[in-house]
């Protein structure tokens, strides 16, 4: 028997009340029960899905229900992520969530994102490994409304959405996908994809806590996401050094333990992979020393800190090799195009 989870059971029942749906009718049609466990990994299958859909299509919905459905999904079972999307400096920030959906959300859903000059697409995959509901038309209608709605939080203004693109022919009137996707949408593309504005992702958003940015990132890598093994070593060090920041500063054998594995074994792993230890190290604190100057709130010394750095000055000096200019400046840069 297929079990649906307290978060997603909020977001159908919301739904079902816009589009006038009796869903405890649906759930009984189709034997749905509701998961107890608050196991996060505990997901309805795409066949349920497709099942789900076609059931309240059937009862003639007062809205197309997939759009409303993904329009009503919410943040309430996931207070971590809620505050690391509000606390995010720009854009760009707050979209490193879609990166831990198929975690978070669902494990079949994939999310690509290629820039293609002033536009950066985002494209939605709905996988199934046996083939028969790769992007499933309404489970990628729901996702594309709640993507849509995350980034209208981002921005209340609509500067970051260009338009909508869906494979599939439209499987309700065009006029109610664009008036609740709030956007031009395009139908038998090739992709599902959502463009955006390229310059919008850089674009300091008023609400920006650096301090709760990165707690909430330390939260969710900790405590969420290691609920999924990561696949490969370099990533799992990784999420490993961004939710502890201490051991930025801790040796290779440290790092180790926290990892159950050897360091010779550590080591030649990466070696395989064309990476070093050194080289992971650099680059989590590249990322992060760029999150810590955009939010322009914490001082230098305090960032060389946090990275791990002895002082100021190797921080400014690791600093200048990766972007070519000091730290400062970097901030002043960021500041000037903000304003």
């Amino acid at each position: 028997m297929e079990t649906i989870n307290f978060q997603m059971l909020a977001s159908l029942a919301n739904a079902a009340r816009r589009c006038d749906i009796d869903l405890n009718e649906v759930m009984q049609a189709l034997q749905l029960d509701i998961d107890m466990s608050g196991d996060p990994r505990r997901r309805m299958s795409l066949p349920c899905f497709s099942a789900l859909f076609k059931a309240v299509e059937a009862r003639k919905p007062k809205h197309h229900f997939p759009l409303v459905f993904g329009d009503s999904f919410n943040f309430d079972g996931l207070p971590e992520l809620a505050t690391f999307v509000t606390s995010a400096s720009t854009p760009q920030e707050a979209m490193q969530v879609l990166d831990w959906a198929p975690k978070l959300l669902h494990p079949n859903l994939q999310f690509e994102t290629r820039i293609q000059g002033p536009e950066v697409a985002l494209e939605v995959k709905v996988m199934d490994p046996a083939g028969v509901y790769n992007d499933l038309p309404g489970f990628v209608e729901s996702t594309m409304a709640a993507v849509l709605k995350f980034v209208r939080l981002l921005s209340p203004q609509g500067s970051l959405v260009r338009r909508v693109e869906f494979r599939h022919a439209p499987m309700a009137a065009v006029s109610e996908y664009e008036q609740l996707l709030q956007a031009d949408v395009l139908f038998s593309r090739p992709l599902n994809r959502l463009i955006t504005n390229a310059s919008a992702l850089d674009v300091p958003l008023p609400g920006g806590i650096p301090s709760a940015h990165l707690k909430a990132q330390a939260v969710i890598l900790n405590r969420l996401l290691p609920e999924v093994e990561e696949t490969t070593l370099d990533r799992r060090i990784r999420r490993l050094l961004k939710s502890r920041l201490s051991l930025l500063a801790e040796p290779l054998d440290t790092i180790c333990s926290e990892l159950n594995i050897h360091p010779r074994t550590l080591q030649r792993h990466l070696k395989e992979s064309g990476s070093s230890y050194g080289d992971v190290l650099n680059q989590v604190r590249h990322e992060l020393a760029i999150e810590m100057l955009k939010g322009s709130v914490m001082d230098m010394e305090t960032i060389a800190s946090k990275l791990g750095y002895s002082d100021r000055r190797s921080f400014t000096s690791a600093f200048q090799r990766w972007q070519g200019i000091s730290p400062r400046e970097f901030r002043n840069q960021n500041s000037t195009a903000a304003s």
